[in-house]
Protein backbone atom coordinates (compact mmCIF):
# COMPACT_ATOMS: atom_id res chain seq x y z
CA UNK A 1 0.00 0.00 0.00
CA UNK A 2 2.93 2.36 0.44
CA UNK A 3 3.42 2.39 -3.34
CA UNK A 4 0.16 4.28 -3.76
CA UNK A 5 0.39 7.64 -5.59
CA UNK A 6 -1.90 9.14 -2.96
CA UNK A 7 0.68 8.67 -0.20
CA UNK A 8 2.96 11.29 -1.74
CA UNK A 9 0.19 13.86 -1.79
CA UNK A 10 -0.62 13.47 1.89
CA UNK A 11 3.05 14.00 2.81
CA UNK A 12 3.38 17.16 0.71
CA UNK A 13 4.81 20.24 2.40
CA UNK A 14 2.20 22.73 3.59
CA UNK A 15 2.70 26.26 2.22
CA UNK A 16 1.23 29.52 3.49
CA UNK A 17 2.57 31.84 0.79
CA UNK A 18 -0.80 31.89 -0.97
CA UNK A 19 -2.48 33.25 2.14
CA UNK A 20 -1.05 36.73 1.54
CA UNK A 21 -3.55 37.60 -1.22
CA UNK A 22 -5.65 39.90 1.06
CA UNK A 23 -2.83 42.43 0.71
CA UNK A 24 -4.23 43.27 -2.74
CA UNK A 25 -7.54 44.82 -1.58
CA UNK A 26 -5.72 46.47 1.33
CA UNK A 27 -3.23 48.01 -1.10
CA UNK A 28 -6.08 49.24 -3.32
CA UNK A 29 -7.73 50.84 -0.30
CA UNK A 30 -4.47 52.51 0.71
CA UNK A 31 -3.92 53.77 -2.83
CA UNK A 32 -7.42 55.25 -2.94
CA UNK A 33 -6.96 56.91 0.43
CA UNK A 34 -3.53 58.25 -0.46
CA UNK A 35 -4.40 59.65 -3.87
CA UNK A 36 -8.10 60.57 -3.65
CA UNK A 37 -8.80 60.48 0.08
CA UNK A 38 -10.24 64.00 0.13
CA UNK A 39 -13.16 62.97 -2.07
CA UNK A 40 -16.17 61.35 -0.42
CA UNK A 41 -16.69 58.64 -3.03
CA UNK A 42 -13.04 57.58 -2.84
CA UNK A 43 -13.16 57.45 0.96
CA UNK A 44 -16.33 55.34 0.88
CA UNK A 45 -14.90 53.01 -1.77
CA UNK A 46 -11.66 52.65 0.20
CA UNK A 47 -13.65 51.87 3.34
CA UNK A 48 -15.61 49.12 1.57
CA UNK A 49 -12.56 47.61 -0.15
CA UNK A 50 -10.54 47.94 3.06
CA UNK A 51 -13.25 46.19 5.08
CA UNK A 52 -13.27 43.32 2.59
CA UNK A 53 -9.48 43.16 2.80
CA UNK A 54 -9.55 43.20 6.61
CA UNK A 55 -12.09 40.39 6.72
CA UNK A 56 -10.02 38.36 4.27
CA UNK A 57 -6.92 39.08 6.38
CA UNK A 58 -8.57 37.68 9.49
CA UNK A 59 -9.49 34.52 7.58
CA UNK A 60 -5.96 34.24 6.15
CA UNK A 61 -4.41 34.74 9.59
CA UNK A 62 -6.56 31.92 10.92
CA UNK A 63 -5.42 29.73 8.02
CA UNK A 64 -1.78 30.56 8.79
CA UNK A 65 -2.15 29.56 12.42
CA UNK A 66 -3.81 26.31 11.35
CA UNK A 67 -1.03 25.64 8.84
CA UNK A 68 1.64 26.16 11.50
CA UNK A 69 -0.15 23.70 13.75
CA UNK A 70 -0.15 21.17 10.88
CA UNK A 71 3.60 21.59 10.36
CA UNK A 72 4.11 24.46 7.92
CA UNK A 73 7.27 26.52 8.04
CA UNK A 74 7.05 29.01 10.88
CA UNK A 75 9.15 31.66 9.15
CA UNK A 76 6.91 31.70 6.09
CA UNK A 77 3.79 31.90 8.22
CA UNK A 78 5.33 34.64 10.37
CA UNK A 79 6.16 36.63 7.24
CA UNK A 80 2.63 36.34 5.85
CA UNK A 81 1.09 37.23 9.22
CA UNK A 82 3.39 40.25 9.62
CA UNK A 83 2.56 41.56 6.14
CA UNK A 84 -1.18 41.17 6.72
CA UNK A 85 -1.07 42.82 10.14
CA UNK A 86 0.98 45.78 8.91
CA UNK A 87 -1.21 46.31 5.84
CA UNK A 88 -4.40 46.01 7.89
CA UNK A 89 -3.07 48.44 10.49
CA UNK A 90 -2.08 50.91 7.78
CA UNK A 91 -5.58 50.84 6.25
CA UNK A 92 -7.25 51.37 9.63
CA UNK A 93 -4.85 54.20 10.45
CA UNK A 94 -5.43 55.96 7.11
CA UNK A 95 -9.20 55.59 7.47
CA UNK A 96 -9.07 57.22 10.90
CA UNK A 97 -6.65 60.00 9.92
CA UNK A 98 -8.19 60.90 6.56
Amino acid sequence: MSDSPYAARSEAKISVRGDAWPVVPLAVALLLLHTLGDRTWAYAAAAVVGAIGLLASVIALTECVGAVRKGAARTGAAWVMAVLLVAGGAVVYRLIVT
